[in-house]
């Protein structure tokens, strides 16, 4: 399972580098989602870039979207239009795509923590609820084997061998479990927050952090 930027040997990450951006493009290039079919009925816009589905894939998997599209399909038979068309304002045109290859049967993909931490967020905003279960479980699987205790060795990392350390990790899922309301995320990082080997600080200092959840995990 994937664990926060990990450390690898310089060549082979190189290596790995490369493969991973030329896989992630040929994979983005070929997302069915992302060019008109025989199955489109149904074109979400996000920052002006379209996105091609069938509503029956999206309203299965989001009852939120169910709405949306009942509300967009009555329009643009009322309109006479052959597709409805759905803006979505405020969003990431790449986070969407990586959400829909998350439910449509014809992508394959593997979760990985940063996507994770993206998606969590979205799919809870979204309705998205086995997306949101998966990411749940990734990230506190990653947790769960976070060491307690920093290993990184003294001095500041290089850029290339940049690891996460403990708190930084936890800041991270505490920030997507406060902004997914995810509450077994959440006790996850206040169980670890509850160690005295965790700096308190940076929890604090955080703006991006409810009150409400900065005060489940303050110490007393």
């Amino acid at each position: 399972m994937a664990g926060f930027l990990p450390v690898t040997d310089s060549r082979s990450s190189s290596h790995s580098k490369s493969s991973s951006t030329l896989e992630t493009s040929r994979d983005q290039h070929n997302l069915p989602f992302l060019k008109e079919d025989s199955y489109t009925d149904t074109i979400l816009v996000v920052e002006g870039k379209k996105l091609y589905i069938h509503r029956s894939l999206l309203g299965y998997a989001s009852p939120y979207f169910t709405k949306l599209l009942n509300s967009a399909h009555s329009a643009a038979l009322s309109e006479k239009k052959a597709k409805a068309e759905l803006k979505i304002a405020d969003k990431n045109y790449a986070d969407f795509v990586d959400m829909f290859a998350f439910f449509h049967p014809g992508v394959c993909r593997e979760l990985n923590d940063k996507m994770a931490l993206r998606l969590l967020p979205l799919s809870d905003e979204f309705q998205m609820a086995a997306l949101k279960d998966r990411c749940e479980r990734l990230l506190v699987n990653v947790l769960k084997k976070t060491p307690m205790v920093n290993r990184a060795s003294k001095g500041p990392p290089t850029h290339k061998n940049r690891r996460d350390n403990t708190p930084e990790i936890l800041l991270k899922c505490i920030k997507a479990a406060d902004q997914g309301n995810s509450s077994v995320l959440l006790n996850q990082c206040i169980k670890m927050f509850s160690s005295p080997e965790i700096a308190l600080k940076d929890l604090k200092a955080s703006s991006e952090i409810s009150d409400t959840t900065k005060s489940k995990n303050i110490r007393n």
